[in-house]
């Protein structure tokens, strides 16, 4: 049902993990690197992550969770809104093999579950992508609310390694649209 490959199965055990009590899971899918050969890429991964996450929504539903698990789906940074022309930093023969380079300006992150409503789109980028033109939404925003869903108090302080008071999250607040 979660499929049996490494993304797949992580998502499964992340499940169990939950279903026995663990509050906090991280499951990490690399490779997404793709300055070239974006197309063949994204036609192996795309599937997998649908299939895991559809069947991990799927389950939480059925075992009463969803109000309880909030799944958050991100990356640290984007991809250019425009193809590039492929062989960047790629092997010889990656010329020619388009892919999309880094991109910090416009992303995306999927949340569900935790009572968060589904169907909702909170924010939008202007018509090139590249940098959004409505309702920016920034990794304090998102940090924020999950925090709210965790129901910790995001003005706690921690000791970095000199043991000087460093507050949680420094900016941003809850996306109030998703509740």
């Amino acid at each position: 049902k979660y499929g049996r490959h490494t993304w797949g199965q992580s998502v499964l055990l992340a499940r169990r993990l939950v279903e026995a009590g663990t509050t906090f899971v991280t499951v990490h899918f690399g490779g997404w690197d793709h300055h070239w050969n974006l197309q063949s890429g994204m036609d192996s991964y795309l599937p997998r992550v649908d299939q895991a996450v559809s069947a991990l929504f799927e389950d939480l539903a059925q075992r009463g969770l969803s109000e309880k698990v909030l799944v958050v789906l991100c990356g640290e940074f984007s991809r250019t809104p425009r193809m590039n022309n492929g062989g960047n930093g790629g092997p010889p023969l990656s010329m020619g093999t388009p892919g999309r380079d880094h991109w910090g300006n416009s992303m995306f992150c999927l949340m569900g579950g935790g009572g968060v409503k589904g169907g909702r789109v909170v924010g939008a980028t202007n018509r090139l992508g590249d940098a959004p033109a409505d309702r920016p939404v920034r990794p304090g925003h998102i940090h924020h609310t999950i925090y709210r869903v965790l129901g910790m108090d995001p003005e706690t302080y921690f000791s970095d390694h000199s043991g000087r008071p460093t507050v949680a999250i420094d900016h941003g607040e809850v996306i109030h649209e998703l509740f």
